[in-house]
């Protein structure tokens, strides 16, 4: 093997120095290439002077953001917003000390929506109670064995003693049908007037379009748009809210010429 090797080696050395030396001495051909001058002219832009004026003068392009002069009434709800922050970051760090990171961060999400949770619904509990509605009454069936003392089907406000037939709605608390009868009393009281021509089978809009006095229609408007919330659109109407209803109607009765 090595033997083959050195022999190798020597036919190889043979052959590069018996090489042509015309090949050796070969110059290769160099192209030249002439650099042509650019004779572009070239004209130099200048910013227009009107124009930049004009922007630096449009207040759509000023993004400096100014300052405004900050109020007793925001420095107010910036510490409230401070103290709300500071708050749970109090209450977190306390339960990733007892639960730990990734289980006090857990506990402190469930904490902060059950809390927001029950406040929402304080909110809401408050702002119906204001209005006079009953919540437990969205949920209640309504009984059975509410009678009054005329039938519904024929309305005659002619026939019927309002003040009977509203003092015994009101015995069994159905303010929504006290409701209606307030509204039919209205009608009788108007058509007394010989402000509205009634009869049994004319609109609410009907009787509004017959008001001539705008102050009149104004409040019959108010008053047409209570009464169809409640028995049209089962509006829930409780001792409170029917009070609110009625002091309305009297209203509405003192306008009356």
């Amino acid at each position: 093997m090595f033997k083959s090797l050195i022999i190798f080696l020597s036919i190889l050395v043979f052959f590069n120095a018996t090489a042509s030396p015309s090949l050796k001495n070969t110059v290769l051909p160099v192209a030249h290439h002439q650099l042509k001058t650019d004779s572009t002219r070239l004209v130099p832009r200048e910013f227009n002077k009107a124009s930049l004026k004009a922007y630096k003068n449009n207040p759509d392009f000023n993004y400096h953001i100014q300052k405004k002069d900050i109020t007793l009434w925001d420095r107010f709800w910036e510490w409230i917003w401070d103290v709300w922050n500071n708050f749970w970051l109090w209450v977190n760090s306390i339960l990733e000390k007892l639960f730990g990171h990734r289980g006090g961060h857990s506990a402190f999400l469930v904490m902060k929506y059950l809390i927001l949770g029950i406040g929402v619904c304080l909110i809401v509990y408050v702002v119906f109670k204001l209005l006079g509605i009953d919540l437990l009454h969205l949920f209640r069936k309504e009984p059975e064995n509410k009678t009054v003392s005329y039938s519904e089907s024929i309305e005659n406000i002619n026939e019927i003693n309002f003040d009977e037939a509203i003092e015994n709605a009101l015995s069994i608390k159905n303010y929504r049908l006290a409701v209606r009868l307030l509204y039919l009393r209205c009608l009788k009281q108007l058509s007394d007037k010989h402000l509205i021509n009634w009869r049994l089978e004319k609109t609410n809009t009907a009787y509004l379009n017959e008001l001539t006095d705008n102050e009149l229609r104004r409040q019959f408007t108010q008053l047409t748009r209570q009464f169809e919330y409640v028995w049209y659109g089962n509006f829930p109407v409780n001792g409170q809210s029917f009070q609110n209803i009625n002091a309305i109607f009297q209203e509405f009765k003192r306008l009356l010429p």
